[in-house]
């Protein structure tokens, strides 16, 4: 057990890294990388941290090498220390992406209480490709320090994340030097070699980043991508400057990413020209920018289906994408952008990083922060953001994936910040009509409407999986009996889907001799805070603003009387960014519950999570009162 963190199933003793930029006289500055670690097995869980994994970069001509692999296991038996070594076929090299690959290594004899030791170096000719480095894990480190060494030629932005606060952070100057060796052969009777060596010193900048008894990183509800939050630090190659030579910018501006994307895709939206006709055909009788829209991206929509792929870049041709009907992302929302070009639309191509690719920082110009590319569609002052990748979703509405900040629209004027928060709030509406019989079973009526987000996830389900599957998913471990269910807009993501079903319950209600105790929520109740821990680091996202609409009338037969009820009550959060709504009455035989539940924005920041908090007890603790009758 560690005893700073009795949970943890794992614990990194030390990781220790060092990158610098030396010098090859054939090949110039070269990264590399060295890195020891290891890491204690505390529980039987924690056996999962026997396999690690390391990315090597490459490309068309090259790839990162690596080097001096070892990995080890160490174990107590009998009083004696054992090593057992990783063997050549434990060790596997695969594809990750077009251009990563992954070596995945699997230590073996790991048991509780084994060590694992992991050596390795990394040697690469790709410059702007500085390693990061991760102070903090899912597990806890008790030591992390991470060295830098790089000549004043190069000049890194770097920027901390995370709320980890480190230990020791020392930055300090060194004179080093490259010495050149050059050969020259005289020509005559007699050749004669020469050799000259030349020797040039330079400063070399060097950092050294500790942090010591890191807590593991936990992962929290309404979380966009660890990789926002984790405590590290991250490098972007800026610029270059050797002497007697200008300055070489790598990160430029947004103003040069806006050019190079336009000589790229820009291009691709203006050319297809095959595309005019089909154009042509698809808008004829289509009299307003809003009508050509919608009966162009209907069409792409419809007819290409997406391959599963994530990309910011087409790699087939537009014709492929037609005759193969299928495409990435990025090539689906590019056609749909170029036919709404020949259509006279105006049409930008926006980069945005998905949720789980990392939010972008707009201080730091790198067009590595994106990872795909929606469409926007412009006419007079008003615009639409475009996604035609998903076909149960409805026009102008992003995959939820996409709902990360800002987007960065590309265009000849200059680019552009979009919004890619949703502009229609998502929408749950539940109906029930519910009578007690004799028989002590609660029967009637059940309307669910759902729009938006909340539409697509059943949609999606009930299509895939047709009425019967989708009803017993409705119904779960509830002892519900449906007699009869209809659907509505099962196939149409323009309207709402909707759902109407005929109950009987035999459970929400508790008796005890002539005393029932009704819960007045068959569904659509918040059992449980989301959101435990009393502090908070990082934001809750939400993705999208929602709201769940519960309507209740229960009517209770005669002889029978009405002991209790919830008392009606509303909450808000300042600014109405969080609203709940409680109305309970009762007439006669009758009673009426009205329940809203609203979030209405996609993002709280750490300073709201308190009260974001309390108002999740509250509505908990609301929901959870129950209707109090008794048989006379």
């Amino acid at each position: 057990m560690y005893e700073k963190d009795s949970s943890a199933e794992a614990v990194i003793l030390s990781d220790y890294g060092v990158s610098e930029l030396r010098y090859n006289q054939s090949k110039g500055f070269q990264l590399h990388f060295e890195r020891v670690r290891r890491v204690k097995i505390l529980t039987k869980e924690g056996l999962d941290w026997a396999d690690f994994n390391i990315y090597l970069y490459n490309n068309t001509t090259d790839e990162e090498k690596i080097s001096g692999l070892k990995a080890v296991t160490y174990n107590l038996e009998n009083g004696k220390i054992v090593e057992t070594k990783v063997k050549s076929e434990s060790i596997i090299k695969e594809k990750y992406s077009e251009n990563t690959s992954i070596t995945k290594v699997t230590w073996p004899n790991v048991k509780i209480g084994s060590v694992l030791e992991l050596t390795y170096s990394i040697t690469s000719d790709f410059v702007f490709n500085f390693q990061d480095w991760e102070f903090q894990s899912k597990i806890p480190t008790i030591w992390s320090e991470y060295r830098t060494k790089i000549p004043e030629y190069y000049y890194y932005e770097k920027f901390m994340q995370g709320y980890v606060v480190l230990d020791v952070v020392e930055d300090s100057k060194s004179n080093s030097s490259i010495t050149f060796s050059t050969r020259e052969r005289s020509e005559g009777y007699v050749t004669q070699s020469t050799v000259s060596v030349d020797k040039v010193d330079y400063i070399e900048n060097r950092n050294r980043w500790v942090a010591k008894d890191v807590p593991a990183f936990k992962e929290e509800p309404f979380m966009t991508s660890e990789t926002d939050f984790i405590s590290k630090i991250n490098f972007e190659l800026s610029y270059t400057r050797f002497p007697n030579s200008g300055t070489k910018q790598y990160m430029g501006t947004w103003a040069d990413i806006n050019k190079s994307y336009l000589e790229v895709l820009g291009e691709e939206i203006r050319g297809n020209n095959f595309l005019k006709k089909q154009v042509e055909e698809l808008t004829a009788g289509k009299e307003t920018p809003e009508d050509k829209i919608a009966s162009i991206f209907w069409y792409v929509r419809s007819n290409i289906q997406w391959d599963g792929l994530i990309r910011k870049y087409p790699t087939h041709t537009m014709r492929k994408v037609i005759e193969d009907k299928k495409g990435s992302t990025a090539e689906i929302n590019i056609l749909l952008a170029s036919m709404l070009e020949k259509a006279n639309v105006k049409a930008n191509p926006v980069l945005i990083s998905t949720r789980d690719h990392g939010f972008v920082r707009e201080a730091t110009p790198v067009s590595s922060q994106f990872n795909t590319v929606v469409c926007q569609a412009k006419w007079g002052d008003k615009y639409l953001l475009l996604d035609a990748t998903d076909k149960l979703l409805p026009i102008g509405m992003l995959p939820e994936r996409c709902l990360n900040g800002k987007g960065f629209s590309v265009s000849p004027e200059g680019f552009n910040w979009v919004n890619l928060a949703p502009t229609a709030k998502t929408r749950t509406s539940i109906s029930v009509d519910l009578s007690l019989t004799d028989e002590d079973i609660l029967t009637g009526k059940l309307k669910i409407d759902r729009s938006g987000y909340h539409s697509v996830g059943r949609r999606r389900l009930f299509l895939s999986k047709g009425k019967d599957e989708y009803i017993k998913n409705l119904i779960g471990d509830k002892s519900w009996v449906l007699s009869k269910s209809e659907f509505q807009n099962e196939s149409d993501p323009q309207q709402p889907f909707k759902e109407a079903h005929e109950v009987a319950i035999s459970e929400h209600m508790m008796i005890a001799g002539s005393t029932y105790y009704i819960s007045p929520f068959i569904m659509g109740k918040e059992e449980s805070n989301p959101f435990r821990s009393e502090t908070r680091n990082y934001p809750v996202d939400f993705g999208a603003p929602f709201e769940q609409i519960y309507i209740l009338k229960l009517t209770i037969p005669s002889g029978f009387s009405v002991e209790d009820i919830p008392k009606s009550k509303v909450m808000a959060l300042p600014g109405n960014t969080a609203k709940y709504i409680l109305n309970v009455s009762h007439s006669g035989n009758s009673i009426n519950v009205t329940s809203s539940f609203s979030i209405n924005k996609g993002i709280f920041n750490q300073e709201e999570y308190g009260n974001l908090r309390e108002f999740f007890n509250q509505v908990v603790s609301k929901q959870a009162e129950q209707i109090v009758v008794k048989k006379n």
